[in-house]
């Protein structure tokens, strides 16, 4: 089964590693869910800029 994210920057944050932190929740990869954060995160990029949301595939 595959699993989908909608992942950001939180803008001014870092890690202990000096990375950016991202957030995002897993989701089941289903045309539904693939069909609402791609609405998600295509919002997000025109509030925050170009780039600033994205989606993450994995295998659970």
């Amino acid at each position: 089964m595959n699993e989908i994210r909608v992942a950001w920057n939180v803008i001014g944050r870092r890690s202990i590693a000096d990375e950016p932190i991202q957030g995002g929740l897993w989701h089941p990869d289903t045309p539904e869910n693939r069909e609402t954060l791609v609405i998600v995160m295509e919002s997000g990029n025109e509030s925050y800029g170009p780039e600033s949301h994205w989606i993450e595939e994995r295998q659970a």
